[in-house]
């Protein structure tokens, strides 16, 4: 099970982390929480809930907007309004695990027309690398302690 709190988290630790430091990231943060109709309470709320990954691909459409806004005025889109990996690359160089999985969710879903649900998308595919390699981290982890 997928938890909101989960992928939120991880999209407000990568957006902080890649941000100039000439940003405030609580203004972005509630610049983007103002945009998209939602407040800091229901957001809190919402990643408090345990959710499948049926019920993220279902989520309100203000979320998969707060999910957008972070990221456009974070300034890491293209002029096309997809994911730009050479900029986020400037920011914070990116390692060849993390820049092979932003090409390939990128592949997957750069042709979604609406920019909420390309953002969402986005963060879920990204979420699914990330839990992936951290499971292949911890089994070679075992295997050496085994070989030991």
């Amino acid at each position: 099970m997928l938890h909101v709190s989960i992928v939120i988290s991880l999209l407000l630790v990568a957006l902080t982390e890649s941000l100039p430091t000439t940003l405030d990231e609580s203004d972005l943060m509630n610049e983007c929480l103002y945009f998209s109709h939602i407040t800091l309470e229901e957001l809190q709320a919402q990643m408090n809930i345990s959710s499948s990954e049926e019920d993220l691909d279902n989520l309100d459409r203000k979320y998969k907007c707060f999910a957008h806004c972070l990221v456009a005025r974070a300034n890491l889109l293209d002029s096309r309004g997809r994911v730009d990996v050479a900029k986020i690359d400037e920011l914070e160089p990116l390692t060849d695990e993390h820049r092979q999985a932003l090409e390939n969710c990128k592949r997957a879903h750069d042709d979604e027309p609406d920019n909420c649900e390309y953002a969402f998308s986005m963060f879920l595919c990204l979420s699914d690398y990330l839990e992936a390699s951290d499971e292949v981290d911890e089994e070679q982890e075992k295997d050496n302690d085994l070989n030991e």
